[in-house]
């Protein structure tokens, strides 16, 4: 009987773990006394008297530096992506080889680093972790340039992940510093803009920069010797993120909201482990988020990596054109989704449909299906095109609601680490399903480059089952607890 019951015992557990966010053992006090959340902050969250919103132009000045810096990372993570058939050619790789290079060692540290730096972002400076994260990435994205096989690239990929994981914990807990929680929506969709935009101009800048060092005589610089066309691009794009970064450490962040505190007013001092069980009693509220999140970061790493060398190979497509399309296609429609998406969530939200923002979002899951299904195999590339638009378009009405629910329900101190778990989970499916799973279909399944765009499709049906389920998951969820 005691076996049966223990069996029992376990598949409850598992089959609770999208619906249930109770969980029957002992658990400390600050964590049950906030466990009953609702669109109010709870009592026991809460700023330190005296603390004030910094003024609107002060608050909107920070928002949009670390947009621009957020833009600037995927500028420098995203380059690579135009690059990848003179960069294959000239060190000598495969398919596999360019896909860990286009997301697993991007991914490798952005993951590994994610938990710590989100920490430091709860505890310490927030300005002077971004600043010291983008000097990194910069640097290294401008080694890229000096790599002479595949280890060197390697590495230098690693370098950037690193250094971007110190950026958004950190930019979006001063975001919510800097806003009352009910003007939070535009800015937060404002800095998630700048993922859109960032992987824009990495194919509009990238294509032209290509164009312009193609056409040039080969760079002998001292010390270093010949550069190629792709390794002079990379040391071009990595320059101007240092310059965002100087203004960054000039400027002042903001005192810290939301704080779950104790009843004499102190805040609560939390160990990573007190993180994992907040969200682990929250498994009801999280995981949903997490998985869908997660499905989503494979579609996004699938599509920004193997778009531009799907048209060169089965369309005849040049770099410089591909880069010009897909480019335009990422400025226009993601930020008009951030818009339309952010405007949309808090049209429901004000009309006070509980779980408004997941609502939207899941709408946003149902818009990309389209694109993820035709794109990859649609015969005409221009008309491929209008399909390719509906996926950046619904990511970005995901990105925007699914990050406003995020915070609406994570006190301040947990944030930095709650989002940092996110992107980690992100990447570490969108890095290796996406780029890495796409490659390996190609190689070892059907064992033709050309069938490049059917590896796509075949990931492309499996993510798009799970991300409607998950946000509709998460859509219930939401509605169920009144959040």
């Amino acid at each position: 009987m005691q076996i049966k019951l223990s069996t029992a015992l376990r598949y409850a557990c598992i089959t609770d773990f999208f619906t249930d966010w109770r969980v029957a053992f002992p658990v400390p006090d600050y964590i049950l006394r906030s466990k009953k959340m609702t669109r109010q902050v709870p009592e026991e969250v809460r700023s330190a008297e005296g603390d004030e919103y910094p003024s609107p132009f002060r608050a909107w000045g920070m928002v949009v530096l670390l947009t621009i810096a957020y833009a600037i990372s995927f500028v420098d993570r995203q380059i690579i992506n135009l690059m990848v058939e003179p960069i294959k050619a000239d060190l000598q790789l495969s398919d596999t080889q360019i896909s860990l290079l286009l997301g697993f060692a991007f991914g490798l540290f952005y993951t590994i680093m994610g938990i710590p730096l989100g920490r430091a972002a709860d505890k310490y400076n927030r300005r002077n972790l971004i600043v010291g994260g983008m000097t990194l990435w910069c640097l290294m994205t401008a080694a890229s340039g000096l790599a002479r096989n595949f280890t060197q690239l390697f590495i230098a990929r690693l370098g950037i992940g690193a250094g971007e994981a110190a950026l958004s914990p950190a930019a979006l807990s001063v975001i919510s510093d800097s806003f009352p929680p009910e003007k939070r929506t535009s800015p937060i969709g404002f800095y998630n803009s700048a993922i859109y935009i960032g992987s824009g101009l990495a194919m509009l800048l990238g294509g032209a920069i290509i164009q312009l060092v193609s056409s040039a005589p080969p760079i002998d610089a001292p010390f270093i010797g010949e550069l190629l066309p792709w390794q002079t691009t990379f040391i071009i794009v990595g320059i101007p993120g240092l310059i965002v970064a100087f203004i960054i450490a000039l400027t002042r962040e903001p005192s810290r909201k939301d704080v779950l505190r104790e009843q004499d007013g102190d805040a609560t001092e939390l160990s990573f482990p007190d993180v994992v069980r907040y969200v682990w009693i929250r498994r009801g509220i999280y995981g949903p988020i997490f998985v869908g999140m997660a499905v989503v970061a494979v579609v996004n790493f699938m599509f920004l990596a193997w778009i531009p060398t799907l048209y060169i190979r089965l369309h005849s497509w040049d770099v410089s054109s591909i880069g010009y399309a897909f480019g335009t296609i990422l400025l226009i429609f993601g930020p008009l989704g951030i818009a339309l998406g952010g405007r949309l969530g808090d049209y429901y939200a004000l009309r006070g449909d509980a779980g408004g923002h997941t609502k939207a979002a899941y709408a946003g899951s149902l818009f990309m299906v389209p694109g993820m299904l035709l794109t990859p195999i649609f015969p005409n590339a221009t008309v491929a095109l209008v399909g390719l638009a509906l996926i950046p378009f619904g990511m970005a009405f995901i990105t925007v609601n699914i990050v406003t629910a995020i915070l609406r329900v994570t006190p301040n101190q947990l944030r930095g680490q709650v989002y940092a778990v996110l992107l980690m989970v992100m990447t570490m499916a969108g890095s290796t399903l996406g780029p890495t799973g796409v490659a390996l279909i190609t190689d070892y399944v059907f064992k033709d480059e050309m069938m490049i765009g059917y590896s796509m499709l075949t990931v492309a049906i499996g993510t798009a089952f799970f991300s409607n389920f998950a946000f509709y998951r998460c859509m219930r969820t939401f509605r169920e607890l009144k959040l």
